[in-house]
């Protein structure tokens, strides 16, 4: 049996948005919609970036995923300090029920007056091709 090539090639595609503490206000363990992905897109890398640490009295944790898993890629990263948490790629293809990543933010104690992140995304589409190669 012979492997059958794939020539299609196409560049990573990068997606970001950043969060304000405002956005996520009576947020609490709930999903926020933050990205769309296209339909067949698979996550390759990515990482939230906590550009102002989150100031609730007691802890600040940020999950990354999608319908299909709330935490698929980011499971209770600490964004009440300033740093960054890789997304833990998976392999998985988004289908049109959950092509949107969300992230759910769970603050405990008084809710917090700043705090900003950054959630940067790289993917590849299957089935898409920029150009060929052989």
């Amino acid at each position: 049996m012979t492997i059958t090539k794939n020539a299609a090639r196409q560049e990573l595609v990068c997606a970001f948005v950043d969060i304000d503490f405002a956005a996520l206000a009576g947020l609490s363990g709930v999903d926020a919609p933050a990205l769309d992905l296209p339909v067949n897109a698979v996550v390759v890398s990515g990482q939230v970036v906590t550009l102002t640490a989150f100031n609730s009295a007691t802890s600040d944790v940020l999950d990354v995923g999608d319908a299909g898993s709330q935490n698929r890629y980011l499971n209770d990263t600490n964004i009440h300090a300033t740093g960054i948490a890789a997304l833990v790629p998976t392999g998985y293809q988004h289908t049109a029920s959950d092509n949107k990543l969300s992230v759910r933010w769970v603050g405990v104690g008084a809710v917090p007056t700043a705090g900003k992140v950054r959630l940067q995304v790289q993917y590849f589409v299957i089935g898409r091709a920029a150009f060929s190669q052989g």
